[in-house]
Order: C-alpha cells, then sequence, then structure tokens
C-alpha cells in the first residue's frame, strides 16, 4: 500500500471515531437533563424498569423543553412517580394527537401531558385520579381585551380562533364558536405569534398555559382575557390493560397529594394556583 492511500485510509478512520464519539457524548449529554428523550421507540421496549411516558411538550408551565431538557409540572412529577416506581424515566416525545394512538399500540407506558379527563377519551384509556383542575382560557391582543362584552359575545366573534388540534379546547372551539373560522395548529408557538401578528383574533388553551404565554409574549402585545370558559381535570393516561400501573399511579397521587408535596410541585410552577 502507498503512501497516499494509508494516509487516506487514516483520515477515514479517524473521521469514523471522530463521529462514534460525538453520538457518545451525545448520548450522554441527554440524559444530563430530567430524564431521557426517547425519539425512537424501537429503542425502548416495554420494561419494568424503564417507565416510557408520552409528552407534547410545547404547553409550559405543564411540559415544555428548557434546551435539552424536558421541564414543567408534568416532567417534575414524572421524574416523583419514577423514583416511587423505581424505574428510569424515559420521555418519548409525540404531537398531541398521537399520544393515545401510541399508548394503545404499547409504544409508551403512560401519558403525562397536560390531558384532560373526558369521557370520550376514557373509552379508550383509563385515567388516573386527577392531579390539577384547569379550563380553556382565551389569549388575546392587549388591544382587544375590552372588545368582548361577556363571554357570550366572545363565544360569537366571527374571527379566526387558533386552537392545538386534538385538544379540548379545539372541540370546545368545535362546538362553541359556531360563527369563528378555527384555525387548528400543532406547535402553539407558532399559533401565538400569529396571534402577535395579527393573524389570528384569538388563541383558546389551557389557562396555565395561556397566562405563561402571555407573559413571555408580553412585550408583543398580549394578554390573557380573564374567563374561564370550561373546568376540566389533568390526569394520566394508563392502558386498560395496565392495572397495576394504574392501581400505583393512584396509590402514589394519594401519597403525594396527602404529604402536601403535590401542591408544592404545582405552585413551583405556578404560584398563583390554589389546591385543588
Amino acid at each position: 500500500m502507498n503512501r497516499t492511500t494509508s494516509s487516506g485510509h487514516l483520515a477515514r478512520l479517524w473521521i469514523f471515531c471522530t463521529l462514534i464519539l460525538a453520538g457518545l457524548v451525545s448520548a450522554h449529554a441527554a440524559g444530563d437533563g430530567d430524564g431521557p428523550l426517547a425519539p425512537n421507540f424501537s429503542d425502548h421496549k416495554p420494561s419494568d424498569k424503564v417507565l416510557r411516558v408520552g409528552i407534547t411538550p410545547t404547553g409550559p408551565p405543564i411540559i415544555f423543553t428548557q434546551g435539552d431538557k424536558v421541564s414543567g409540572i408534568e416532567a417534575d412529577l414524572a421524574q416523583h412517580l419514577g423514583a416511587y416506581l423505581d424505574r428510569e424515566v424515559v420521555y418519548v416525545q409525540l404531537k398531541f394527537n398521537e399520544l393515545i394512538p401510541a399508548l394503545l399500540d404499547n409504544r409508551i407506558d403512560i401519558i403525562m401531558s397536560g390531558m384532560s379527563f373526558t369521557e370520550m377519551r376514557a373509552i379508550r384509556v383509563n385515567f388516573s385520579q386527577p392531579y390539577m383542575k384547569v379550563g380553556q382560557m382565551p389569549l388575546v391582543r392587549r388591544a382587544d381585551v375590552n372588545k368582548y362584552g361577556s363571554t357570550l359575545g366572545l363565544m360569537n366573534t366571527k374571527g379566526k380562533v387558533g386552537v392545538e388540534r386534538g385538544t379540548t379546547g379545539d372541540l370546545f372551539v368545535q362546538e362553541n364558536f359556531i360563527y369563528a373560522e378555527r384555525v387548528p395548529y400543532v406547535d402553539i408557538e407558532n399559533a401565538v405569534g400569529d396571534l402577535a401578528e395579527g393573524k389570528i383574533e384569538m388563541f383558546i388553551y389551557d389557562s396555565p398555559v395561556i397566562w405563561w404565554m402571555s407573559s413571555e409574549y408580553e412585550s408583543d402585545g398580549l394578554a390573557p382575557l380573564v374567563v374561564t370558559l370550561t373546568e376540566e381535570y389533568l390526569a394520566w393516561a394508563i392502558r386498560k390493560d395496565d392495572t397495576q400501573l394504574l392501581q400505583q399511579a393512584n396509590a402514589f397521587l394519594e401519597d403525594f397529594r396527602s404529604s402536601g408535596k403535590l401542591s408544592a410541585v404545582i405552585k413551583k410552577w405556578m404560584p398563583y394556583a390554589k389546591d385543588m
């Protein structure tokens, strides 16, 4: 083998080793947050040692990402639940309307993503005890705060109303905003951005998220309409055949609530929250 061929071989070998090392460093870094992410289901088969938590991390302060970490109320609760069960928490990120199908296909073990209990969802999955009460709330431009004289006037709007597809807010708008043009989004950041730019008239979502977004986008002229359109309860979805995990989740919630730790986690992220 001549010198040129040998040098090329060594260069390729160096590049290969560098890529492998980079992959190992990246994988290690992913585990330094509040729990590793799992974009690939094949890496995380059903196991008694791993708790695969389905999330849509786009709704602060309930569940969202900060850098490479999953954060928020649900993230804190997932870590406490994992410790209670002695199982490693692995987050699996999905679109919200993909969470229940993934649960039914046994690609995740539990949904901890600000999901409200509804009778229709309960046909397909079991729900744990609720851990927090919320309601749908509108986010509008500050200049429009006094535009609506009543809740009925709000729901009679003929403008464009943004929602996250597949959520209870989406369903509420479909059933009650009969004159509005519903605009579904996958990413609520896009919805809020469109609201700030005047492309939609309002955005309807869970009240904790609306309060958070109104704070984050205050300088962009956005503000909440302080009216609760619904009364809902957030809970965790579990497959109907996984009765053991359901019992364990409920036992954890009972202990966590009675000890005052549940209230502490919620108020860490929502200081204004009242105990349920």
